[in-house]
């Protein structure tokens, strides 16, 4: 179909009555370009890059961009998890335990597992949360500014909610009219109501959302009823501000005092049974570690709370100009050290979520799973700590975690981590049945067929969706968070 046979014709009657009519070849050039804007800003990030290379920012690394994209990776495994969960509940169980007529998967062996078991990667935000967070006020402590230290902790706190909470709060909000619309199901335990009940029962959920700030332990609430991967929100907000009140008392230690009432502080933590408390703040020892680390390689320093600012960069940049420098015999059990760290934690990582007693070396730690804590968590929080730990000391690791794909998963990682339920909530009860029809579970085959099925029609939604959530209200409210601050803040003194 089309005007093939009078084209020539049709648009050239089309010219003539735009050169009659001027003032419409500007508003149909004005619609055109909103247009084209419009269209251009649904493509994904990576794909405006390609397209218009000048029209978008280069992303610059920074000290701790490997976390970055250790965040990332970890919130696309939380992806990968709950898909895997949701879809082939086999691949959750033990290997070779509750196979239901078809074998085990190599994908369920320790070690290949982590790569869809989100429950540890919690932990590993936190961990990640509490190094970047405190990452900035301890190098102001370490070089004295005391001043910045101040208008940087008012800061973190004044936009700490706005941060987190805003888009939390407007992916419920979707995920309530997708509910009401019938566009998604109620597995999370969200019901259908009339248009103003629903949004009185999203109010609610915000409230309870809000609320729960305040148990700095709450584990899973069954109020966020649209989207229950908000848990961790409320966690994050308070263990924030615990952290931020720990970064000014101990700001004028000495760095040493300061390293022994931290682990102090974290000890009390771990035995009251606040463990993710712990984690924050192991987030900030390890921070303190590094730059202490960092310092003393390479310059020797007068004092242990004063590190010139000049440093960090000196000390990259003397290794970059000296790459073929051969590693002692103490480096290299270092190196085998922190490797075998890393395993050890991705062991731990491989926990399944159930019959753990079943499982070499998982029975064994659950067995002696220290008090007050049971089962896995306390466990993961170790495994945790060894993996943030040994990517801070092995360089192959924060090279892979600065590549690319893990550096853009970083950027997007909180809105994958907010998005990807919504959208396996819409696109599951209409895709699943499909692939299901045809791709047998019954089969060890047709069981990984239907699993990557399933992953090549959800990812690329999903990531696109993640995307554009991001680019329109995560990046937003850092924005928006950052203005309300200049409004309201009391210009500087003079």
């Amino acid at each position: 179909m089309g005007y093939d046979y009078d084209s020539q014709a049709f648009f050239a009657a089309v010219k003539n009555d735009v050169a009659k009519r001027p003032h419409h070849t500007v508003s149909t050039s004005s619609a055109m370009r909103i247009l084209q804007k419009m269209l251009f800003g649904l493509l994904p990030s990576f794909v405006q890059r390609r397209v218009r290379p000048l029209a978008t920012k280069q992303q610059r690394l920074h000290p701790t961009s490997y976390l970055d994209g250790l965040r990332g990776v970890a919130s696309f495994i939380v992806f990968m998890g709950h898909y895997t969960e949701e879809n082939i509940g086999w691949f959750a169980e033990p290997y070779g335990l509750y196979e239901d007529g078809a074998p085990s998967s190599p994908l369920q062996l320790p070690g290949i597992r982590v790569l869809y078991c989100a429950r540890p990667m919690v932990h590993i935000f936190f961990i990640i949360s509490g190094y970047v967070l405190a990452y900035k006020p301890l190098k102001q402590i370490h070089t004295q500014q005391f001043s910045a230290l101040a208008g940087t902790l008012s800061s973190s706190v004044f936009r700490r909610a706005l941060r987190l909470f805003l888009p939390s709060i407007a992916v419920s909000f979707i995920m309530a009219l997708t509910l009401h619309f019938g566009l998604s199901d109620d597995r999370y335990g969200g019901q259908f109501f009339q248009l103003s009940s629903q949004m009185r029962d999203w109010l609610s959920m915000c409230w309870d959302l809000l609320s729960n700030a305040w148990d700095i332990n709450v584990l899973e609430s069954p109020q966020l009823r649209y989207n229950p991967a908000l848990w961790t929100i409320p966690i994050e907000f308070a263990q924030s501000l615990l952290l931020f009140t720990v970064l000014l008392g101990l700001s004028h230690c000495v760095s040493q005092v300061r390293l022994i009432l931290l682990t102090g502080i974290m000890a009390f933590c771990f035995y009251g049974g606040h463990l993710y408390s712990v984690e924050f703040l192991g987030g900030m020892l390890i921070a303190e570690m590094t730059l202490l680390r960092d310092a003393t390689l390479f310059t020797p320093i007068s004092s242990p709370t004063i590190l010139p600012k000049y440093v960090i960069e000196e000390k990259l940049e003397r290794a970059e100009c000296d790459p073929t420098m051969e590693e002692s015999i103490e480096e290299k059990l270092s190196q085998a050290f922190w490797i075998a760290n890393l395993l050890c934690g991705i062991f731990i990582g491989s926990w399944p979520n159930n019959h753990p007693e079943e499982v070499w070396g998982i029975a064994l730690l659950n067995a002696h799973t220290p008090q007050p804590y049971e089962g896995q968590r306390v466990w993961f929080c170790l495994g945790a700590f060894q993996i943030v730990i040994a990517c801070t000391q092995l360089k192959f690791l924060q090279r892979l975690f600065t590549t690319p794909v893990a550096l853009y998963l970083g950027t997007i990682s909180y809105a994958l981590y907010l998005t990807h339920n919504l959208c396996l909530t819409i696109l599951e009860p209409r895709i699943g049945p499909a692939i299901n029809m045809h791709i047998s579970r019954a089969t060890f085959w047709g069981r990984h067929l239907n699993w990557a099925a399933g992953l090549a029609v959800y990812l690329p939604i999903i990531i696109c969706v993640a995307d554009l959530f991001w680019r329109m209200v995560d990046a937003p409210t850092v924005r928006f968070a950052r203005w309300l601050e200049g409004k309201c803040v009391a210009d500087k003194m003079s």
